[in-house]
């Protein structure tokens, strides 16, 4: 009987519970798909858009008062950024299409919201070296712009700085104006817009709203006073496919380069600058652009070097012969030029095996001693890509190399028994051994029809290596060194390329760093490149005849002509532990 009742009781109570949960669930629901912002604007309600200006306002006259306090400033600018990112999906409307506000104008301080595929905020800024970041106004964001028409682009697309500047303000759309493009999934869906009085089909707007380039715009005038735009250049650092290779791509990559993806390519950390010289970065074998990121964080924390420099990366499979990736570079390094119409001339960066083939770039190997590392090679058709490989002529549009831990002699862990080892584990691709096959076949009686790795590239007793070597380079080189403090002077060594096979004769300077084979982001050895590259930035310059009065660039941040010549007055302090040799500049 009391089970009975029992039952009765949980059968009139479930409609109840039913109804109830209903009624939680479509509360909740409610009040994640719509902001009270957003609310507001749905009913028509106006004063919602004044009470965001008015947070606004109250947030950018706190971070006015917390300048020269760094823990008010802080909290202030969290607060302030919090704000807008709350708003994110509103903002970026207001910032379509870019407009000029709050004195930011030009094609270059403006980023077009509707062309970007993913926006995401900055909220808590990450640890990082100085010169990437910088308090102010403005919510910083890591802007994804898609590139599938760029061959020099990432694969994602780049992932660029930008800061969105909000502002009090009473500006109005036009009638037919795009109010609500297309957005990625990221941002939440708008409703109806509200309806400006007086102007049929427009929409008041809360703000002044502008996505900015943060290194183009360092501060905007306010109601409260100028104050300097929020910046934050390390998030999109840390987002960028650039250099976002997976780390276990390096060992297949060596082992198994026949299954390398794609071609191997110039890949741009930037949209391409036809105003910047391009620093292209070459990464060594077992490696890919990642190694770069330590080295590239550094560089760009100097506002000089971001004015007068754009980064390329060279990306290929480490496991081939060397003189068939110089080739490669070679080929990737045309296309650039060729799709951006470059007209600055590069500075090549090298590190390690990396240096060997930006070294081919700048040497020149002719026929005849071509004949010394493969007999009969000059007899090939001009096509084949092995005689393309051993007999080629110096670039022309290179005005620098610089070397980092280069074994320019070879190294002896190449030459032994784990330097055997992987030879043995190294597959070239079908296509290559064909070819290679053919040209043995067309050079009979070679002492061996074995091709070549990467390996045996590397050895002191490498024939390129050697016919390489006694070249003398066409532009001015400089050669950065690791010693690791077990020998003195030529007897020292990186623990992987001794000192005495890094030197270069003729290099116009030589810096030996204390540190190991892959320390080129040792803060010495950051300094150097620095020096060097704003040197040469410099010198183009000065080559090119450019006006004193195009020194200032139109942002108005000094070009990097004037910035380099105050450099070349303070960069020649060695920093402690290192030493200069040979400290010659052309």
């Amino acid at each position: 009987m009391g089970r009975s009742k029992q039952g009765s009781w949980n059968r009139r109570r479930q409609p109840f519970t039913y109804t109830l949960f209903a009624l939680i669930l479509l509360t909740l629901v409610g009040c994640q798909s719509t902001s009270p912002l957003l609310q507001g604007r749905a009913a028509g309600n106006v004063p919602a858009n004044a009470e965001l200006a008015q947070s606004v306002a109250e947030s950018i006259e706190t971070l006015a008062q917390s300048r020269g306090q760094p823990e008010a400033l802080a909290r202030s600018e969290a607060r302030h950024r919090r704000l807008l990112a709350g708003h994110l999906p509103q903002l970026l409307d207001d910032a379509t299409p870019p407009r000029p506000t709050a004195d930011v104008e030009g094609a270059d301080a403006l980023l077009d919201p509707e062309k970007l595929s993913r926006v995401t905020p900055v909220v808590r800024p990450r640890a990082k070296p100085a010169g990437l970041e910088r308090a102010g106004i403005g919510l910083p964001v890591v802007a994804r712009l898609p590139a599938p028409q760029d061959p020099n682009a990432p694969r994602a697309g780049y992932d660029l700085p930008a800061t969105l500047v909000v502002q009090p303000g009473n500006s109005r759309r036009p009638p037919g104006a795009n109010l609500f493009p297309e957005r990625p999934a990221t941002r939440q869906p708008e409703t109806a817009p509200d309806m400006a009085i007086g102007m049929p089909g427009a929409r008041s707007v809360c703000c002044e709203t502008a996505l900015v380039d943060p290194d183009a715009v360092a501060q905007v005038p306010t109601a409260a006073s100028t104050l300097p735009v929020a910046m934050d250049l390390y998030a999109p650092l840390k987002a960028t496919k650039a250099t976002g290779i997976r780390p276990l791509a390096a060992i297949a990559n060596l082992v198994r380069p026949g299954r390398f993806t794609g071609e191997p390519r110039i890949v741009f950390l930037r949209p391409f600058d036809a105003d910047k010289t391009p620093v292209v970065l070459v990464h060594g074998l077992l490696s890919t652009p990642g190694i770069w990121e330590p080295l590239v964080t550094q560089l760009l924390a100097d506002p000089r070097i971001r004015d007068c420099c754009q980064f390329w990366f060279f990306y290929y499979p480490t496991g081939q012969p060397v003189p068939l990736s110089a080739l490669q570079l070679r080929s990737a390094l045309d296309d650039a030029v060729a799709n951006t119409g470059l007209t600055h001339k590069m500075i090549l960066i090298g590190h390690s095996m990396g240096g060997i083939l930006s070294r081919a770039q700048v040497s020149r190997i002719s026929p005849t001693r071509a004949k010394k590392i493969l007999p009969g090679v000059s007899e090939l058709s001009d096509y084949n890509r092995v005689r393309r490989a051993l007999i080629f002529e110096p670039r022309t549009d290179v005005s620098r190399v610089v070397f980092l831990f280069v074994p320019h002699r070879g190294s002896r862990l190449a030459a032994n028994s784990l330097g055997a080892l992987a030879i043995r584990l190294i597959q070239l691709p079908d296509t290559l051994l064909t070819e290679a096959e053919y040209a043995l076949d067309h050079l009979a009686g070679q002492e061996s029809r074995r091709l070549p790795t990467s390996i045996h590239g590397l050895s002191p007793h490498s024939r390129f290596l050697r016919a390489l070597s006694a070249t003398t380079p066409t532009v001015p080189v400089h050669s950065i060194i690791g010693n690791r403090g077990r020998g003195d002077g030529s007897a020292g060594s990186d623990g992987v390329v001794p000192v005495r096979s890094a030197r270069v004769a003729g290099a116009k300077s030589e810096l030996i760093v204390p540190t190991g084979h892959g320390g080129f982001d040792h803060p010495a050895a950051v300094a150097e490149i620095k020096r060097i590259i704003l040197m040469d930035v410099a010198q183009q310059q000065a080559s090119r005849g450019t006006p004193a009065e195009h020194d200032v660039a139109p942002t108005g941040r000094t070009k990097p002509l004037e910035r380099a010549n105050r450099m070349e007055k303070t960069s020649r302090i060695r920093p402690p532990g290192t030493s200069h040799i040979n400290p010659r500049e052309d």
